[in-house]
């Protein structure tokens, strides 16, 4: 069953930053929207949201949590307006190996005798892929900073890379109190919400509401359907499994990329079709390890 659950984030995940490519608020401009979407979630919600406000631990690792991926949406938002889809979100994919690594070392999850060859073959194989995919000629006038976009997709894979721990450390040193995923979701939804809201006032040029609100919402929705799956495998099969088969959706990602949005000539498909196969066997090196 945790496997399905994979499976639903693999397909919301891999598809949530989608609409921003149609908006014309782009980079930070585009995170208010989907606040907007997040909060009215967290308002769906509320019944749980306030449940959880019975618990400070619990509400603040949630909101936390929602406040670091707010963080590395920012960070990706601006990254994705300099360099394509495809290149973005294969480099996002580091933030297999630091919740690989959160999830043997600092929860005990636990690798299987003679696992260290198979984890050591997929983390050289993903990062392998990734560098591969980022250095594709992008098609011209798609693509603007190279080394502005890596480097912000980096930021982000590391902020993503971390967004989960405070909520796995807080069921871990409080495992009796009985809150499930409505209640994580719906302070993820809070925390992230009001921390997209709160970039709105910072950025300089004007933000399209009336024109670029209505795919603000989808994209969060997406967000939400797939971070609820995202949720449910990882109580299933604990987070060192689950994110890496998750974030197979780099291939999702690079046929967006490829072959709707054209960010990529069509001279580049082996290339990044070779890393994200690259990428995706060495995620599934690491989930068999």
């Amino acid at each position: 069953m945790g496997y399905l659950f994979c499976l639903g984030a693999f397909l919301c995940i891999g598809s949530y930053l989608v609409p921003s490519r149609y908006a014309k608020s782009a980079g930070l401009n585009f995170l208010p929207l989907m606040g907007v979407g997040l909060l009215l979630g967290a308002a769906i919600l509320s019944p749980y949201l306030m449940e959880l406000i019975r618990s400070p631990r619990w509400l603040a690792a949630a909101l936390f949590s929602g406040l670091l991926w707010c963080l590395g949406q920012c960070s990706a938002n601006v990254a994705l307006a300099e360099i394509s889809l495809a290149k973005g979100s294969a480099i996002f994919n580091f933030n297999t190996l630091i919740n690989l690594a959160a999830g043997l070392l600092l929860f005990g999850e636990g690798a299987k005798p003679g696992s260290v060859p198979w984890i050591v073959s997929g983390g050289l194989l993903l990062f392998l892929g990734t560098v591969w995919v980022a250095w594709a000629q992008a098609a011209p006038h798609k693509e603007r900073n190279l080394a502005k976009g890596v480097f912000w997709s980096f930021v982000a894979s590391v902020c993503w890379g971390l967004y989960f721990l405070p909520l796995v450390a807080i069921r871990g040193m409080d495992p009796v109190t009985p809150f499930g995923l409505f209640h994580i979701l719906a302070g993820l939804m809070a925390g992230g919400g009001l921390s997209a809201l709160a970039v709105g006032l910072f950025v300089r040029s004007r933000i399209e509401w009336r024109r670029d609100l209505p795919k603000g919402l989808a994209s969060a929705a997406l967000w939400i359907v797939g971070t609820g799956f995202f949720l449910m495998a990882i109580s299933t099969l604990g987070l060192a499994k689950t994110v890496p088969v998750v974030n197979a959706n780099v291939l999702v990602y690079a046929a967006w990329s490829l072959f709707f949005f054209k960010e990529l000539p069509l001279s580049q498909t082996p290339r990044v079709l070779g890393g994200c196969a690259a990428i995706a066997l060495g995620i599934a090196l690491i989930a068999r390890g």
